[in-house]
């Protein structure tokens, strides 16, 4: 018998020792890591910001608002403060800042490792160079190409410069998607969708093979808006106007023919760029207008740090900024691209008993998501302002579905022309995997405690009156969605009605209807909310909170040190419809109540 078990008692032996060794490396890893991390803190030298410098603005990684309070992402933002996002606050902020400090001559806009944003991020971007350019300052801009993303950027330059192999693929916007249905008929699994609003179209992707003509003429017309706030963007930059850009984007494929390939000579035509030269072209080009034999530059986080680490402690009243960055799901697990209700819902209600915190903002980023997870976040604004502290929301990219429902308990509202708002809908998601359990050989059979009990079990075909039970639920949630829309806009429930339908709106439309109480960004929602809680200029000061942490796990910290060694996913659209598929179904439990658009607005 024991030489039976030989083998197995072996290989449990070397089993014991890879986890060990795997253990110890994950370990010799983190500790390595923190050790790097406080040796440059310690030994970060004074930072001098010389005259006639030149602020070389080289974001690497793609746009986000918002910072994580786990310690993982913490600690490896400060080893690679570059290595995947860009905070856009603070690289607005040193925008601005060098516009107004007389030792900043020239902003140098290299865009080679950028990986975009969405259009309401980059025209925030694009809006502070216009700024910085305002005060007689001049803006050279570097691209090895342009993409629809990062031209509204480059257009704000005075100089433009391109490679001669380099190309300026500037297109129209487009929404699409991934829709699984056909391969879902293929291995066997069904996807119940209860829905109500006509234009609710997040369940889609799953329950159809191609977008219905409700989320065309839905996806239309915030596109157009986009399109608007882009042209005109870039006519204030280049002084291109919307036709012109428009005829470039509609006829790129028979301008690249007439232009025999030549893509850099065809933008200088066109006047999308001023220069065809290459990186070095780009620098001796600066030197130049500086004057400079060797170029005086200071990298933007760099110069970020020296303003930023050298102001004075403040004390007094706060106002608080909470992000609401992500899909809304329940319980307390942080992960990427979610928003743990739970976790949010404590740093708010901790906030009702910070006294020096008088009032909060609250910059929502958020498809929506999750019901209970909305209506819980929603349940902690109210309190916040029971306490007697006004809260405003200051919506993004996204103010839809479920973040529009928490929205509704705030003070006031505020979305940017570009925000896609309002998404007032609900539907319910039922998976049934049926027939892939037949096709690979597994049955499925039990018995119950009471004859002929319903069920909504994953693994078995609902009957008929679990369906019309569960349309009922969805009918239900969708009255009481209006009704809160209705109560807190002070409309008419027949209107609140009118304009739901789960139809998502541009920020100009949601205006428009009432849906928001203005237009703009964080700097009008500070205005409003200092007014409200009766706070004079110079008397309060922001203070910008990180995402809350939720409990860590053995998932967290592997993705962080798979993440801390260069793996990664593959990015991409597809990628993106793969990710949002994948998170309805595993939020249905087996089915879930959902108030969420699901759209990837990011431009690279």
């Amino acid at each position: 018998m024991r030489r039976l078990l030989l083998p197995f008692l072996w290989l449990g032996k070397v089993l014991h020792w890879l986890r060990l060794t795997v253990l110890n490396l994950l370990t010799l890893v983190i500790l390595i890591l923190i050790i790097v991390a406080i040796v440059q803190h310690f030994s970060r030298p004074q930072i001098h910001v010389a005259k006639n410098s030149v602020l070389w603005v080289e974001p690497q990684g793609s746009l986000v608002y918002s910072e994580s309070d786990s310690w993982q992402d913490r600690l490896l933002q400060k080893i690679h403060p570059t290595q995947e996002h860009v905070l856009l606050r603070h690289l607005i902020a040193s925008i601005d800042h060098a516009a107004k400090d007389p030792k900043i001559r020239v902003l140098a806009l290299d865009l080679r490792e950028f990986r975009g944003g969405s259009l309401t991020q980059l025209l925030d971007v694009a809006h502070a160079l216009q700024r910085f350019r305002a005060q007689g300052k001049l803006i050279y801009a570097y691209a090895p190409e342009y993409s629809t993303g990062n031209y509204v950027l480059a257009a704000q330059a005075n100089q433009v410069f391109l490679p001669e192999l380099g190309m300026a693929l500037i297109t129209p916007f487009s929404s699409d998607s991934l829709y699984f249905k056909g391969l879902f008929n293929k291995i066997g699994v069904d996807v119940y969708a209860f829905r109500q609003g006509k234009y609710k179209s997040a369940v889609e992707p799953l329950t159809r093979t191609d977008m219905s003509p409700a989320a065309q003429e839905e996806n239309r017309a915030w596109l157009a808006t986009w399109w608007q706030s882009y042209t005109s963007a870039v006519d204030q930059g280049r002084g291109l106007s919307a036709d012109t850009l428009q005829n470039y984007a509609l006829h790129l494929p028979e301008l690249l023919q007439k232009a025999q390939g030549n893509a850099a000579q065809l933008a200088l035509q066109h006047k999308l760029i001023t220069q065809i030269g290459d990186q070095e072209d780009f620098r001796d080009a600066i030197t130049k207008a500086l004057g400079q034999k060797k170029l005086r530059r200071i990298g933007w986080q760099r110069y970020y740090t020296s303003f930023a680490a050298h102001q004075p402690e403040e004390h007094g009243p706060e106002i608080a900024v909470v992000p609401i960055d992500g899909m809304l799901v329940p319980g307390d697990m942080e992960e990427p691209g979610v928003v743990a209700a739970e976790a949010t819902v404590r740093q708010l209600d901790h906030l009702r008993h910070e006294r020096d915190v008088k009032a909060v903002i609250l910059q929502v980023n958020s498809p929506g998501g999750d019901v209970n997870a909305a209506n819980a976040i929603r349940r902690a604004i109210e309190r916040l302002r029971k306490a007697g502290k006004p809260v405003v929301v200051s919506m993004g990219t996204l103010g839809a579905s479920g973040a529009y429902w928490l929205s509704t308990a705030a003070d006031r509202i505020y979305a940017e022309p570009t925000t896609i708002a309002a998404d007032i809908g609900v539907f319910v998601l039922v998976p049934n995997y049926t027939g892939l359990l037949q096709k690979i050989g597994v049955g499925y059979s039990g018995v119950s405690s009471l004859p002929h009990s319903p069920s909504l079990t994953p693994f078995a075909p609902l009957g008929k009156p679990e369906q019309q039970a569960l349309q009922a639920v969805v009918d239900h949630l969708y009255t009481h969605f209006v009704g809160l829309v209705a109560k807190a806009r002070h409309l008419p429930f027949a209107e609140a009605e009118k304009d739901a339908q789960g139809r998502a709106w541009s920020g100009v439309d949601a205006k428009r209807l009432g849906l928001v109480d203005g237009l703009g960004g964080m700097t009008e929602a500070e205005q409003a909310v200092a007014q409200l809680a009766h706070l004079q200029n110079g008397q309060y000061h922001l203070v910008y909170l990180p995402r809350p942490a939720g409990e860590s796990s053995f998932a967290q910290i592997r993705s962080w040190a798979l993440a801390s060694l260069g793996f990664s996913l593959p990015q991409g659209s597809g990628g993106e419809a793969l990710a949002q598929a994948q998170l309805l179904l595993q939020y249905s439990r087996p089915y879930g109540i959902f108030a969420y658009l699901p759209v990837d607005p990011k431009l690279s």
